[in-house]
């Protein structure tokens, strides 16, 4: 699963997680039917997705690409 995971463009990023779900994906797609193209042809592979629930984006509240990491260091001195 994440050996396919890496190589598919249209998934932007993927984290292992506890809980309910393995995995989360974040995937970039021109439209829904691109999506469902890509879910089908992931499930058609048999590489381990026994069910998948999706959420699409409607609003961006906040997108923090970039971590102000020095902000969140303790101070030197």
């Amino acid at each position: 699963f994440e050996r396919v995971v890496r190589d598919v463009p249209e998934i932007v990023a993927c984290w292992s997680v506890g809980g309910g779900v393995d995995y989360v994906l974040k995937v970039m797609a021109r439209d829904i039917d691109a999506y469902q193209r890509l879910v089908d042809g992931l499930l058609e592979r048999e590489i381990g997705i026994d069910r998948y629930f999706t959420y699409i984006v409607t609003k961006t509240v906040k997108d923090e690409t970039v971590l102000p990491v020095a902000d969140l260091l303790p101070e030197q001195g």
